[in-house]
């Protein structure tokens, strides 16, 4: 059992989703834990940092380790669901899509 904690870009709550989503495929996590304010996400489980970090970066949210530890031992698992108290904007500038047009009614593809 490892804890890690990761440095991750968190702008909007698109970006928390696919962050959140990524790091759940990897088989062998305990717990996951979003801190918004400080854009820390801290894994606790059987998994490989590296390959967390190569997924996160591979799904366009760069990150570092920034510790890879033993877990606490006085960790309690509360089920009591919150609300996040920082509230994100639903999108960002990096996860909004662009769309190109082009407006150019005589364009011949012969010439």
């Amino acid at each position: 059992m490892k804890k890690i904690v990761l440095k991750v870009s968190i702008l909007c709550s698109k970006c928390k989703v696919c962050i959140l989503t990524t790091i759940s495929k990897f088989e062998g996590i305990v717990s996951i834990a979003v801190d918004v304010e400080k854009s820390t996400v801290t894994i606790v489980g059987v998994v490989d940092a590296v390959l967390i970090v190569k997924a996160l970066r591979k799904a366009k949210k760069p990150a570092e380790i920034v510790s890879v530890g033993e877990p606490d031992k006085k960790e309690e698992k509360k089920d009591d669901k919150k609300e996040d108290p920082c509230k994100l904007p639903p999108c960002c500038n990096a996860c909004r899509p662009v769309m190109i047009w082009q407006d150019e009614p005589n364009i011949c593809t012969i010439c």
